[in-house]
């Protein structure tokens, strides 16, 4: 069992720079396609344009390409994979399962913002002999606003 007195164990700050070709390929890659500038294969179900295209969002209230709400994941999470590898809790990476993740969205993100990222273990707890994690991540953005909050579960196996 993971000793509950890691609960408030803080990891971050984690900084991530965010890029326009970034935003796009995860868009892409969202929709079906394979994003690349050599190999690129268009995808199946076309992107919003407010993610790829920039004349269309230029022309949108954000005034800019903007980044799908689940592009939060490329960054959001480290706090989570940090705990699940830190030595300290003794986690065998192994016997992790996904568990579940939730958001709660603030500010959108835009190409060139300077994001950061902190995270704490807040729950700890054992059930039907599989210990249970839970890290809630916070990120900002270069004017110190809420990008996304993350509620990230991890559970492992015995």
């Amino acid at each position: 069992m993971i000793d509950p007195r890691h609960v408030g164990r803080r990891y971050g700050p984690y900084r991530y720079v965010v890029g326009l070709e970034e935003i796009r390929d995860f868009a892409v890659t969202v929709a079906g396609g394979v994003p690349g500038r050599v190999f690129a294969v268009a995808p199946s179900e076309a992107p919003h344009p407010f993610f790829v295209d920039e004349p269309a969002a230029r022309g949108s209230r954000h005034g800019t390409v903007i980044a799908p709400p689940t592009f939060c994941v490329r960054f959001a999470i480290q706090p989570f994979t940090q705990a699940c590898a830190d030595p300290v809790l003794g986690i065998d990476l192994l016997k992790v399962l996904h568990g579940e993740q939730t958001f709660r969205y603030g500010e959108v993100i835009h190409p060139g913002d300077v994001l950061e990222t902190t995270g704490e273990i807040t729950d700890l707890r054992q059930k039907a002999g599989m210990d249970f994690l839970t890290v809630k991540t916070t990120t900002t953005n270069q004017h110190g606003r809420l990008v996304v909050e993350g509620t990230w579960v991890a559970v492992v196996r015995p």
